[in-house]
């Protein structure tokens, strides 16, 4: 756009002025001399860039949204929430809720007395418990600030657009709203944002600026943000920190406001470049700045112009997202040259992308053309979502995130723009687990169902390693069906595609996950090709331009639907020039930019790599994400090599290349520049230390790990023990070096760092451990760096945010910063997180700045302090000494040069097997094979040994199922066996493995085996296939086995036909899966013949029952068959007659008997004193003397017999305390902790819980009540 002048031809844009009157159309929210003279203004500043507005004006009448106080940034979920939301602070809201003002103290007799006493109109007091929402008590159009009351006096923006319902599709639509702060005074949506062309899109303005001279450009200055332009000072006053990504020093198209003809400029209201400022990252002047750009923050005297790249991105979007605001019927353009695909002596292949804005259809109304693919696969993404579970007080996290197209920006990073099962109770930062059986649900909903290939999910977040994330994925279809995927792999970074063989239409799906921090952003469904909702659409088609002409005379070839053209008609060495144009009906799209090939030159895509092209790989075809981009240029992570080229990633190998020998430090080590000197931190002190659990002296000397974890519950045990990580209470109170405690304090985490050599800074690099990341908060870690100098002076060196994706933080000094020219002796680092972790600290100085003389780190009190400071005192030395030649044993090469008898270096490298060490014992890392040692008076810059390579224990991932032992260590050339763990058996001769000059474990030469021996014997079965009784079953082999007649498969349905064959499975734990043949059993008589009947075998198979009537004729057996039926019905006897009498009120139980009291009447028990349900205990035990484990069975009602006896017995009714509705939820609740309530669903059990962890809900819980009772559960096995 910026290069090909056509596609920034003329545009005509329509908008929509919406403006709300009263049912009488009086009372405008703005006249129309206002619109008048804002279209004035907004129509002359575009007209200079082919960018022209045509107006409509809508007027809505309606009293109801006119009397409201519609407030910009500012939604109903914020007022009262007990924080002050400045955006809410506005006398219709009663200053939001009384969070940020109260009026006076409210009596109690003032609330509910039919007048609306101000100083009550607050959350707290319920808005004067409803008073002064009251239309017949007072004028609520003033007093209503009850976020909950439909009364109320202010609404949001985004209730406005809901109760206007005006699509973005073919205007841009401009509301208006006021603003408690005045510098704002507009808010836009982004074209990337999901709701830009929905009914929550367009531009909301403060009416008290909206066509008023001197404020007309404020309009200008958000439809800038709606067509895609940042603030010019993006780069500098919306940074983060001073390691932003987005961070702008020079113009660049890649950084700060994208643009590379606006220069770096701090937020500035002044018509001049701005004052010096004192910038803590480093920049103090800026020149040449873009004061007078509409994106500025200047005024409408000073701003008037935008520049080219910003035109460039403003046509670039009307084309790419709002084309049908404009009224022209062309095809979106191709602003993308033709590229060549294949050439031969006589043809020439090219291909071409399709227009900007995706729609390769012709545009039809009413059709769903827009979602259909070439080949007829419909698309589309959730239009419906919700969640049983309880959305976050936040207001965050909520379904509706996941519905529409993907829209978080940071993929594995915690972000508001996707749904989450996180919910906090009470301000704790603790979540609530998700709940068993089924975790934390969410249902996706589709506008049309269709017969699926195939459903893409984005999982933008975990907060675990478990593979099986997703525990399972349900399959919904039209006709009430649904399929179960089962658990599935996901990750945060790549959508999980899942191929779907359903021959239903499918309308939604709901997923399944125990992960409570998971972050699902959305979903899309795709069909199957040829899909029916794309049967009306009608590709667009494409025509060739060549110059010189085809060998027909014409420049153009015939219409085509398809993007690929081979032109036969070349002739090698010739110059051609190629343009593909979009057709629409009848109407030609502008012509793309132009391909210029010389027939038979090499080309991007031919499998050899041209420099004078400026390639840097080409494998031979045009695609993006393999290695070798389209442009042929190299990926980021990635090296090629060869011809075609192939592309591997080359960080983290293990294998140090030359090219990324100053680049990578997982595989080469620190790469310290030529006249730069790289010392490590030589001494530490930390407000949190501890010498056992949590020594600070693990951050001197190099970095052992590189890992980087974003979550201390992802940081593995063992990484403690090599970085430094500040103690926490659980650890114990930390202590200072010589024994005295020092107090903790969790808000402040700092380390201090000395270096032996002064020097002028040129960088800080802190290797991090755990970047700091706490859960729940959506901040950033930051670091604060100050340094001091040799004479004491502090000097700061901004605050940078901490990512492990930034790994390590390098902060570089700039020419101009104050401390440049310092000797720098120490850095202070403040730590927003108390969750952070380092590996090491590096200070790079110039060569030629650095002092000589070492610095002496002392312990020094302060007065007027309980505890002690630490400080790095530069002291000189009296004689500088002589350098002495190092002894060191196992060492390959030692390789020293002396210029002088103070001043040597030592190159030094160890034999093989063996790997350097600092002086601390940390290890510098198995790619580093060697170090150079540097003397300067005297002086070693550090110390090293060569110590054994440690292969460690060898891991579970060598042998599966196997146990290891090491009796000899586990260093180089050490041995360890390995035995099968039970069932698994042993698969080959050698059981040895042998620790490597690498650090890893030779390859096995054997392996265990996971099989099941012959299945045990199924009792009343026959085996169907006799060769279960032999051995070495793999896993999920199947034996079959026939119940015996009288018997069937024992199963759990109840109402399912009986099975008679059986079959059971080897499992992958070795062990063969249970089942068994129970005896056919008959259903008991109804209850109304207890104590009527004799069985001779109970209810089993061939017994006979008789019914105990008069006269004998009466008695006919029944019998129950081998299919669990009886032969008779059960009937009572023809001459029985009389009253039960009615049951006796016991133990808290009373009865309601709307039948009466006769023969087969039921009466239904309930318990006096609520909530107890009545349930059936043994005799002698009573709901006082119950025990937890005992599990009664619930009455649901009594009957009376034929025999004239209630049944159950009153007797034996009993009431014990119901269960509360919270089993499963993740908190122990100590009433449900017994039998009866299934024990809290497993919430008082650790190994019953996804999160492990027990939380009492009840604070003051008794030890008993709270402790895992549950007999079942791994903790009482």
């Amino acid at each position: 756009y910026n290069g090909h002048w056509p596609l920034r031809g003329e545009k005509v844009v329509r908008y929509r002025v919406v403006n709300v009157l009263d049912d009488e159309g009086r009372r405008p929210t703005v006249s129309l001399e206002q619109v008048a003279w804002q279209h004035r203004a907004l129509s002359e500043a575009f007209r200079p860039y082919n960018i022209s507005w045509q107006l409509s004006l809508l007027e809505v009448r309606n009293s109801s949204l006119r009397q409201r106080t519609v407030l910009l940034g500012c939604e109903p979920s914020k007022i009262g929430n007990d924080h002050c939301d400045p955006e809410c602070e506005h006398p219709l809201t009663g200053y939001d809720g009384g969070d940020c003002r109260r009026s006076g103290r409210c009596f109690s007799w003032k609330r509910r007395d039919g007048v609306c006493h101000m100083e009550c109109n607050n959350m707290l007091d319920d808005f004067d418990d409803g008073d002064c929402c009251d239309p017949l008590v007072t004028d609520v159009a003033k007093t209503c600030f009850d976020p909950d009351s439909p009364q109320r006096a202010y609404m949001s923006v985004k209730e406005l657009k809901e109760a206007l319902q005006l699509n973005s599709t073919h205007f841009l639509n401009v509301y208006f709203a006021s603003s408690v702060r005045e510098e704002l005074a507009g808010a836009a949506t982004w074209p990337w944002d999901k709701e830009a062309l929905s009914h929550l899109g367009g531009v909301v303005l403060n009416p008290s600026y909206y066509g008023v001279r001197g404020h007309t450009n404020t309009m200008i200055h958000e439809v800038g943000h709606v067509l895609g332009l940042y603030h010019v000072f993006k780069g500098v006053s919306e940074r983060e920190s001073c390691d932003d990504p987005c961070r702008e020093t020079i113009p660049s198209m890649e950084t700060g406001d994208l643009c590379a003809d606006t220069a770096p400029t701090p937020k500035s209201k002044l018509c001049r470049d701005p004052d010096p400022t004192n910038d803590t990252c480093g920049q103090k002047h800026f020149t040449g700045t873009p004061f007078n750009n509409y994106m500025s923050y200047t005024d409408d005297d000073c701003t008037n112009t935008f520049t080219p790249n910003q035109v460039a991105r403003m046509h670039c979007y009307l084309d790419l997202v709002y084309q049908r605001w404009g009224q022209s019927k062309k095809p979106a353009p191709i602003p993308i040259p033709p590229m060549v695909t294949g050439q031969t002596q006589g043809s020439l292949s090219i291909y071409w992308l399709p227009p900007i804005s995706g729609v390769i259809h012709e545009r039809e109304p009413d059709t769903l053309c827009e979602d259909c693919a070439e080949d007829g696969t419909f698309h589309q993404y959730v239009h419906e979502a919700s969640s049983p579970r309880v959305c976050d007080s936040s207001g965050y996290w909520t379904p509706e995130e996941a519905e529409g197209p993907p829209d978080v920006d940071q993929p594995c990073e915690p972000s508001l723009q996707a749904w989450s099962p996180e919910l906090h109770l009470y301000h704790m930062n603790m979540t609530v687990p998700c709940p068993q059986p089924d975790g934390c649900i969410l249902e996706l909903r589709f506008l049309h169902p269709v017969y699926p290939d195939s459903l893409t999910l984005w999982t933008t977040y975990l907060s675990t390693d478990s593979p099986k994330a997703l525990s399972d994925i349900e399959v919904l279809t039209e006709h009430g069906e649904s399929i179960h995927l089962g658990p599935l792999d996901t990750f945060c970074d790549v959508p999980l595609t899942v191929k779907l063989n359903i021959h239903k239409k499918v309308y939604g799906v709901k997923i399944y996950t125990f992960d409570e921090r998971m972050e699902i952003d959305t979903a899309l469904l795709t069909s199957r090709p040829h899909s029916s909702l794309c049967s009306t659409c009608k590709l667009i088609k494409y025509r060739v331009l060549r110059d010189p002409p085809f060998a027909n005379g014409s420049p153009a070839t015939m219409a085509q639907a398809h993007r690929k053209f081979t032109d036969m008609e070349v002739t090698p060495g010739q110059v051609y020039r190629y343009q593909v144009q979009a057709i629409s009906g009848t109407t030609l799209g502008e012509a793309s930019p132009p391909l210029i090939h010389v027939h038979g030159a090499p080309y991007c895509g031919d499998g050899k790599v041209t420099t004078s092209l400026e390639e840097e790989c080409d494998d031979g075809d045009l695609l993006d994400g393999d290695g070798c981009s389209r442009m042929c240029k190299k990926e980021k992570g990635f090296n090629c090599v060869g011809e075609p080229s192939l592309c591997y990633v080359h960080d983290g190998d293990g294998v140090c290349e030359p090219f990324e020998r100053a680049s990578s430090i997982l595989d080469c080590g620190l790469y310290t520049p030529e006249g730069y000197i790289d010392q490590w931190a030589a001494k530490a002190y930390s407000s949190h230390q501890d010498k056992t659990s949590c020594p600070v002296s693990l951050v001197t000397g190099e970095p052992v790990v590189k890992v980087c974890k974003s979550h201390l519950h992802d940081v593995p045990k063992d990484l403690p023990l090599v970085a430094w990580f500040p103690c926490t209470s659980s650890q114990g109170n930390a202590q200072d070096p010589d024994g005295e405690r020092m107090p903790l304090d969790n808000d402040r985490v700092w380390l201090k760092v000395c270096f032996h050599r002064p020097g002028a800074p040129a960088s800080l690099l802190v290797f991090l451990a755990s970047d700091g990341t706490i859960p729940n908060d959506q901040r950033r870690p930051t670091v604060t760096v100050q340094l001091s100098d040799i004479n004491g002076r502090n000097h700061s060196w901004g605050t940078h945010e901490l990512s492990c994706q930034q790994n390590p933080l390098i902060i570089n000094a700039t020419h101009n910063q104050e401390y440049f020219s310092h000797q720098i002796a120490s850095v202070l680092l403040n730590f927003s997180s108390p969750h952070v972790g380092i590996a090491a600290v590096a200070l790079r100085t110039s060569a030629h700045s650095s002092s000589s003389d070492p610095t002496t780190c002392l312990l020094e009190r302060e007065e007027g302090h309980s505890h002690q400071t630490y400080s790095c005192a530069h002291r000189s030395c009296a004689e500088p000494g002589s350098c002495a030649h190092p002894v060191l044993a196992h060492t390959s090469t030692l390789n020293c040069t002396s210029s002088g008898p103070r001043d040597m270096e030592c190159i030094v490298s160890c034999e093989k097997g063996f790997v350097l060490h600092s002086s601390n014992g940390k290890s510098l890392g198995s790619v580093q094979k060697e170090v150079v040692l540097t003397c300067s008076s005297g002086q070693w810059d550090r110390s090293v040994t060569c110590e054994p390579v440690d292969c460690g224990l060898p891991d579970q991932l060598h042998v599966y199922y196997a146990e290891f032992s090491c009796p000899k260590g586990t260093t180089y050339l050490k041995r360890c066996s390995f035995s099968c763990i039970r069932p698994a058996k042993l698969q080959g001769m050698s059981q040895w493995l042998t620790c490597l000059e690498d650090g890893l474990w030779s390859l096995p030469e054997a392996y265990c085996k996971l099989e099941c021996d012959a299945p045990p014997m199924v009792a009343n079965a026959k085996l169907l296939v006799p060769r279960c009784l032999q051995g070495n079953h793999d896993v999920g082999s199947i034996c079959r086995y026939k119940c015996k007649p009288g018997y069937h498969v024992a199963e759990n349905a109840v109402g399912k036909p009986k099975k008679k064959f059986l079959k059971i499975q080897c499992l992958e734990n070795g062990l063969w899966e249970e089942g068994h043949c129970v005896p056919v059993v008959c259903e008991p008589p109804p209850p109304v013949f207890e104590g009527m009947y004799n069985c001779t075998q109970g209810f089993e198979l061939d017994s006979q029952c008789i019914l105990n009537c008069e006269p004998q004729s009466e008695r006919v057996p029944i019998l129950c068959t081998k299919e669990g039926l009886w032969t008779e019905e059960f009937k009572l006897c023809e001459n029985l007659q009389g009253n039960c009498p009615p049951p006796p009120e016991l133990n808290f139980v009373e009865y309601k008997c709307e039948q009466g009291h006769g023969i087969g009447a039921v009466c239904i028990p309930s318990c006096v004193i609520p909530p107890s349900d009545p349930v059936t205990l043994p005799e002698n035990v009573t709901a006082e003397t119950m025990d937890h484990r005992l599990q009664p069975a619930r009455v649901q009602h009594i009957v009376c017999t034929g025999r004239l006896r209630w049944y159950p017995d009153p007797s034996v009714i009993h009431c014990i305390q119901s269960c509360e509705p919270f089993q499963a939820d993740g908190w122990c609740d100590t009433i449900n902790n017994r039998a009866y309530c299934q024990y809290d669903g497993g919430d008082c059990c650790s190994s019953t819980l996804s999160s492990r962890k027990v939380i009492p809900f009840a604070a003051d819980c008794d030890q008993d009540e709270c402790t895992c009772r549950d007999p079942a559960a791994e903790e009482n096995q």
